[in-house]
């Protein structure tokens, strides 16, 4: 067992479900500080989902490692594939118009 990793996972699969619930942004100095006018046109609900689903699988693929000592290789593997996917992903936000109203 790889406690590092366990910590990292639950920390992450946490964050994650705070994000996707909703309840994440609202703690962030960059929302807080950002106009009205440009939250309004902002559909965080899905933006949220979306978010909260990709830091929960980084914290899924860290406690699957902690618990069944995933080897150094396909960790790293795993993480490759996750850091690609999570730049399509930032990629899809930036030009999809499904999270602007």
């Amino acid at each position: 067992m790889d406690f590092t990793c366990i910590f990292f996972g639950i920390l992450f699969t946490a964050a994650g479900l705070l994000f996707a619930c909703g309840k994440g942004h609202i703690h962030l100095s960059m929302w807080k500080n950002m106009p009205k006018a440009e939250r309004d046109k902002i559909k965080i609900a899905p933006l949220c989902r979306n978010i909260g689903a990709m830091v929960v699988l980084s914290g899924l693929i860290f406690l699957i490692k902690g618990f069944s000592g995933l080897t150094g290789p396909w960790f790293t593997a795993a993480m490759i594939v996750w850091l690609v996917l999570a730049g399509c992903d930032a990629w899809y936000i930036g030009k999809s118009k499904r999270y602007y109203s």
